[in-house]
């Protein structure tokens, strides 16, 4: 890196411009320059000049807090801020350098400040920053982040390293030579980027604490579990051992205390079982007596059944008979509307023939004057074309003058518009004139903007993120100290968990629960087929006795359908003959009653013998006096017919009761045949399950199964009582153990939460810390980057919005971009309006003359078309009023029509009216056919009706005689009523009530099952005797006695296994104790070696090398510079060291303390120490320019000589360095000199000699 050229304008007492260049005049040829001038002139301003336009930064301002100083106005600067460097009175100041970089390329750094407004009162802007490749000044990065960035990259050195490296500034010699060897470290370790060897240090330090405190709690855990001593131990053995004999003594007498009180029990749970039976049995028998009644109505339904067709074919008489009854009176109504209709009808042919003849008249008389129309027509017909094309022709010319004046108004109106546009404008452009250089370039500042907004957010949300993240750090802190101690304690508590834990284990391993689980399947499986195999034996009985009362009932109703049927079939057989003897009977009577006829007889008694008959033309007239026998004999067939009659309906009723009877009886067997075979596929069933069930081959003969299925359960159930106790007291030390369990695990849990915590917290805390250097990196990039955003806004925005406008934009700026942004919007808006009304305003002119022109020729056009309509219209006037005389002015073929219609409508209503006329008396005559059929019907159906009853009365008075045990029926119509119940109500009611029966059955079967069972157990009585109340009272007693002596026996067991876990423990807790005490060791031994609580022993440690090859540059040096002093590190026996001795080998090699020291040979030392630290920061960058700015003065003749050779030496290297002195001599010596001189007024002046 090469300083190229230096120049600046308004720095401090530099006032104007001025320039340093190292390529020309005598500074091109010469490695060693002074800066001189008076104290005060401005040397080292020109130093300042150098940082500020590379690092906006300069040695004597580094960026710390500092007090305020006054500004313009009421504003307040930093003392510390570099801006404070614009002079005085000035309006604007810059810094420029031209160096050749890192990669050897040649780049200008520029540095600016400005007031606002360009005036020397304006505020003071954000300084901004640029950076150019030469010689073409092509620009390199955007914004002041991005330039300083780029600066960094290009010289390889930060400022830091800059200020060692290339300038060594005032009062920084000594500070390093004589600091102490903490900040000699802080430094080395700053310059060298190596802080790891500190953070390795703290790590250590903080793993041997921790470790420490693993052993302390394994200490303390061991203490806690010390086992009894022996004698102590074998007394508890003792104590156990005679606990578990009493417990055991208790139990058996336990044991037979509680089997005699569950006989007792036993014997109270059978007695109240026989009681529930007893209920049950008397419960079924009461249901069965309770129906009584119902099986009464059941059979006498069942018995009325018979009587069904009867019932259904009196019915269907009835409601035949109702119907002819409605049908005649509907006759007899529609009769009397056909007479009315007839007579209407025959008056409405009448009035039709009349108007018929009228309509004829009015198309007669109206000819002549259809003829007329017709003419009058066809003329205006032959004008209308005419008339209605000067009509259009007029209309148009007219809607032409119409539109053109229409256009004509609305080009005046947009012109004066366009003229109004143009003036509103233009004045609104001069109103606006000062946003004009924002408008125009608007694109430009928005984006500058929208950036500077970006910087503003980014730089508040970095200060807030900063903030909470110190927040966030000193909490982290807090609970890193927190999770450590709970930790310690979480180990602790599972320690004792575990203990416990193992001693519930131990108590559950006496049992067997795999044995308990088989033992008590085993017994569940028993119990449940006992009960199964019980419920199908007990089943199978009940079907049985159902299956005989099924039996018994179809025997019987077979023998009932039997009879039916062959009472049924002998009137079957007589009905043929019985009807064949009506038959000719009947013949015979009509044969008679023709003779007897009132005709015949009066014929017959106009016969003379030996005239031959009128009617047969017979000479022998055998029965002209013979009327009384044939009176008698009419009278007998009569009588014959009326007995042959009546037998055919006796037999008719006769086979219909019987017939009904056979279907009721035939339908009851089929219901009793599926009931059967329903019952007997249930019997085959439950047999088939009773023989697969294998307690059938055990249990004995049919009469004892129920004594033996009681004894059987008894059994199972005093079995299934001892494994109870048994499984409850596995299940409390499973209980116990899996409580241990769970304790242990959530103490491992939360262990293992803990240490995830702790770690957690560690790393957060040293997360948070790193965050917060980023952090507050990142806000000062922001920062810098919106002041040189809004320094570039400031001569635009300004000059539109004033001073303010940062105040305001900072206030919202979102909003103060959009008003700018809409502003901007105006200005070309009114702008594009100005234009477009221009163009607008000459368009419109043109249009308007054109369109005046236009009407002045449609006007002309329209006065000759409005005279030639005027003529054609009179002309069609006339005629139209003509035609309006002749029949209001309708058309004539309309007329026409008009009449013939009428004619044609009178001729059709004549026809119609004749048809209707025929119609009704058609419709009359029907009438009177269809009423005399009904009447006839109507008697027979009385007749038929009579004799249907009849049979149903003589079916009651049957029923009268033989019900008995049946309810009685009083008419005919209670008897309809029965019969409204269905079948499947009977078969409903049938089944229902052989429930019951079949329920009275079972509930016997149980009773004596019950009662067996009680007896049964009555013979295993104790033998002693004793009441249950005193039993109980002794398990009660006994119950204390023994869960007290379960209590002792427990806590000796305990505490027996908690002496065997503590001796486990202790073992196992020595063991690891060794362990851990070699893990702290191990550590302890690196942390006394390297660790310590701020990590400066490892650090001090790493930087003795760094040092070291710092005093090697240091010494070489010193050879040139006093050769005969040599800087060492002091070097303490194992212990690391960063002090500093100088040895004087002019004495022998002498040792003595750098603050003995005189000042120039200090001066000499720190310089060479100066030189070192800069060849050790430059070690990646090759340096080819070196400024020194320290006074000489403290040097006398000889040692000021030695200096400048080696400053001599050090330009003889290839260096250009320069040197701020105004001690003459030295002066004198450097041929070269940068003058700084006074000019007056508080400014110098910079000149090259």
């Amino acid at each position: 890196m090469k300083i190229l050229r230096i120049s600046g304008k308004n720095l401090a007492s530099l006032a104007g411009e001025f320039a340093v260049d190292f390529e020309s005049g005598p500074l091109a040829t010469t490695g060693l320059f002074a800066i001189s001038g008076p104290t005060g002139a401005g040397k080292s301003t020109l130093l300042d000049a150098l940082c500020l336009a590379l690092y906006d930064a300069t040695p004597r301002m580094l960026k710390r807090a500092g007090s305020q100083l006054p500004d313009v106005g009421g504003d307040t600067v930093s003392a510390l801020d570099p801006r404070t460097l614009l002079r005085r009175g000035a309006a604007e100041a810059w810094a420029e350098v031209d160096f050749v970089g890192s990669d050897d390329g040649r780049y200008r750094a520029r540095w600016s400040v400005r007031r606002s407004y360009g005036k020397p009162g304006g505020a003071l802007q954000p300084a901004r920053m640029s950076l150019h490749r030469l010689p073409e000044l092509a620009p390199i990065g955007g914004t002041k982040t991005e330039v300083a960035a780029e600066i960094v990259q290009r010289i390889g050195l930060s400022f830091e390293q800059f200020t060692r490296a290339v300038l060594l500034a005032q009062n920084e010699f000594s500070a390093f030579l004589k600091t102490d060897e903490n900040e000699r470290g802080e430094l080395l370790e700053t310059l060298t980027g190596t802080t790891v060897y500190s953070e390795i240090s703290r790590r250590a330090f903080e793993r041997y604490k921790l470790e420490q405190q693993r052993t302390q709690v394994l200490q303390a855990r061991l203490a806690n579990v010390a086992p009894l001593a022996p004698s102590e131990r074998a007394q508890l053995d003792l104590e156990r051992s005679a606990a578990d004999a009493a417990r055991e003594a208790l139990d058996s007498r336990y044991t037979l205390l509680e089997q005699q009180l569950r006989w007792h029990q036993e014997l109270d749970k059978l007695g109240r079982g026989e009681a529930q039976a007893e209920e049950a049995l008397a419960a079924a028998n009461g249901e069965r007596v309770a129906t009584a009644e119902r099986r009464q109505r059941l059979a006498t339904l069942e018995a009325v059944q018979s009587a069904r067709p009867l019932t259904v074919e009196v019915q269907r008489l009835e409601a035949e008979r109702r119907q002819t009854h409605s049908a005649v009176a509907k006759l007899e109504g529609e009769l009397a509307a056909a007479l009315e209709a007839r007579r209407a009808g025959n008056a409405e042919v009448d009035a039709a023939i009349a108007r018929l003849d009228a309509s004829e008249e009015r198309l007669r008389a109206a000819g002549p004057q259809l003829d007329q129309a017709k003419a009058l027509d066809a003329a205006l017909e032959t004008l209308a074309p005419g008339h209605a094309q000067a009509k259009a022709a007029l209309e148009a010319a007219r809607q032409q003058a119409r539109e053109a004046r229409a256009q004509h108004g609305s080009k005046s109106e947009q012109l004066a518009h366009a003229r109004g546009l143009i003036e509103a404008a233009s004045a609104w452009l001069t109103a606006q004139s000062r946003h004009e250089a924002v408008a125009t370039g608007w694109p430009q500042w928005e984006r500058l903007l929208r950036q500077a907004g970006q910087a503003q957010a980014a730089l508040a949300a970095g200060e807030t993120a900063l903030a909470a993240t110190r927040t966030a750090a000193d909490q982290a802190a807090g609970r890193d100290a927190q999770a450590a101690s709970a930790l310690a304690q979480a180990i602790e508590r599972l320690d004792t968990l575990e203990a416990n834990r193992r001693a519930a284990m131990a108590a559950l391993g006496q049992f067997d629960a795999e044995a308990i689980g088989a033992e008590r399947q085993q017994l569940e499986g028993r119990r449940e087929r006992l009960a199964a195999a019980e419920r199908t034996w007990l089943e199978l009985s009940a079907a049985r006795e159902t299956l005989a009362g099924l039996a018994r009932e179809t025997e019987r109703a077979a023998t009932a359908a039997a009879g039916a049927e062959r009472a049924l079939q002998e009137a079957r057989a007589a009905a043929p003959a019985l009807e064949a003897a009506m038959a000719q009977a009947e013949r015979s009577l009509s044969a008679a009653e023709l003779a007897c006829a009132a005709n015949v007889e009066q014929l017959r008694a106009h016969l003379v013998d030996d005239d031959p008959c009128p009617v047969c033309g017979a000479l022998a007239h055998p029965y002209a006096h013979q009327d009384a026998t044939l009176k008698a004999m009419l009278t007998g067939l009569r009588a014959e017919v009326d007995g042959c009659r009546a037998g055919v309906r006796e037999n008719g009723a006769l086979e219909a009761t019987h017939g009904a009877a056979l279907a009721a009886t035939r339908e009851r067997l089929a219901a009793l045949s599926q009931d059967r075979t329903t019952l007997d596929l249930r019997i085959a069933g439950l047999l088939d399950a009773w023989e697969a069930d294998p307690l059938a081959a055990e249990a004995p003969a049919e009469p004892e199964r129920s004594d033996w299925f009681g004894a059987q359960r008894g059994a199972v159930r005093e079995a299934l009582d001892a494994l109870a106790r048994r499984e409850q007291a596995w299940r409390a030390a499973a209980s116990a153990r899996d409580a241990a369990q769970r304790d242990v695990d959530g103490a491992q849990s939360v262990l293992a939460g803990l240490r995830r915590n702790a770690e957690a917290e560690r790393d957060t805390a040293a997360r948070l810390q790193n965050e917060l250097k980023t952090l507050d990196a990142g806000r000062q990039a922001a920062a810098a980057q919106l002041d040189a955003l809004l320094a570039e806004l400031d001569p635009a925005m300004a000059a539109a919005h004033g001073d303010g406008w940062q105040t305001a934009w900072r206030r919202d700026p979102a909003g103060w971009s959009q008003a700018r942004a809409t502003e901007a919007d105006g200005w070309r808006e009114q702008t594009e309006a100005q234009a477009r009304g221009a163009a607008a305003s000459a368009t419109l002119e043109v249009e308007a003359g054109a369109l005046q022109a236009r009407i002045a020729e449609i006007d002309a056009a329209g006065a000759r078309l409005a005279a030639q309509f005027e003529r054609i219209d009179g002309e069609s006037s006339a005629k139209r009023a003509a035609r309006a005389s002749l029949w209001q002015g309708r058309a004539a073929s309309e007329v026409e029509r008009e009449l013939t219609a009428a004619v044609s409508g009178a001729r059709e209503q004549v026809a119609a009216r004749q048809q209707a006329a025929n119609e009704a008396a058609q419709a009359e005559t029907r009438a009177r056919t269809a009423q005399a059929q009904l009447v006839e019907r109507i008697a027979e159906l009385d007749q038929s009706g009579a004799t249907a009853s009849a049979r149903l009365a003589d079916w009651l008075e049957d029923y009268r005689r033989q019900a008995d045990g049946l309810d009685d029926i009083a008419d005919t119509d209670e008897l309809a009523r029965l019969l409204q119940v269905g079948a499947a109500w009977l078969a409903q009611e049938r089944s229902a009530l052989n429930a019951i029966e079949t329920g009275v059955a079972n509930a016997t079967a149980v009773l004596a099952e019950r009662r067996a069972r009680r007896a049964a157990h009555l013979e295993s009585a104790p033998p002693d005797g004793q009441p249950m109340d005193v039993i109980q009272a002794m398990v009660d007693a006994l119950v204390v006695e023994r869960q007290a002596s379960i209590e002792a026996a427990t806590a000796l067991r305990l505490r027996a296994m908690q002496d065997d876990e503590r001796r486990r423990q202790a073992e196992s807790s020595l063991a690891e104790i060794e362990r851990q005490q070699a893990v702290e060791q191990r550590w302890g031994k690196l942390s006394e070696l390297i660790g310590s609580s701020d990590g400066k022993k490892f650090r001090n440690y790493a930087q003795q090398f760094t040092l070291d090859v710092l005093l090697g540059y240091a010494n070489e040096h010193l050879k040139q510079l006093a050769r005969r002093y040599r800087l060492e590190r002091v070097s303490y026996q194992g212990m690391p060291s960063l002090a500093l001795m100088v040895r004087d080998q002019d004495m022998g090699g002498e040792v003595r303390s750098v603050n003995s020291l005189s000042g120039g040979e200090s001066f000499l030392v720190s310089l060479a120490l100066a030189l070192g630290l800069a060849s050790l920061s430059s070690n990646r960058v090759r340096v080819e320019s070196l400024f020194i700015d320290e006074g000489f003065g403290s040097l006398d003749s000889e040692t000021l000589g030695v200096a400048m050779d080696a400053l001599d030496a050090l330009q003889s290297m290839g260096r250009k360095v320069g040197v701020i002195s105004h001690v003459q001599e030295m002066t004198e010596r450097i041929a070269t000199k940068v003058l700084v001189r006074p000019a007056g007024g508080g400014s110098s002046a910079v000149v090259v000699e």
